[in-house]
């Protein structure tokens, strides 16, 4: 199959006219950007407040947290407070460099999200 070369870019600097990568898997699905929202603004979350704030069941939280983890975007961490088990989960730098690199593509691709656009 022959493919044509990238046109050049609008403002004419010569520099082909690439389309954007696709937003990163590990964080586009709903649950998960829900997820890494929070945890970016808000900071380490225990499972419950999160599964109550996002309005998720226990189910899908879990499997979203593990694939998070899995990725090494989230760290999760299973404490006791007196005799109670708590889980809690928290951003990771590579998480935060992940999540920052989502904004950043969602900002080339969605005209209005970056100040100054139109």
């Amino acid at each position: 199959m022959r493919r044509d070369p990238p046109s050049p870019s609008p403002d004419g600097d010569g520099t082909p006219n690439v389309p954007p990568a696709p937003l990163a898997p590990l964080i586009h699905g709903r649950a998960r950007l829900l997820v890494m929202s929070h945890l970016t603004r808000c900071g380490a979350t225990a499972f419950t407040e999160l599964r109550s704030r996002l309005g998720l069941t226990d189910g899908t939280l879990s499997v979203h947290l593990a694939t998070l983890e899995q990725g090494g975007a989230v760290e999760i961490v299973k404490e006791f407070v007196g005799k109670k088990p708590r889980t809690v989960v928290r951003v990771t730098p590579r998480g935060r460099e992940l999540f920052a690199g989502y904004v950043e593509d969602l900002k080339r691709i969605v005209p209005g999200l970056s100040p100054g656009d139109v």
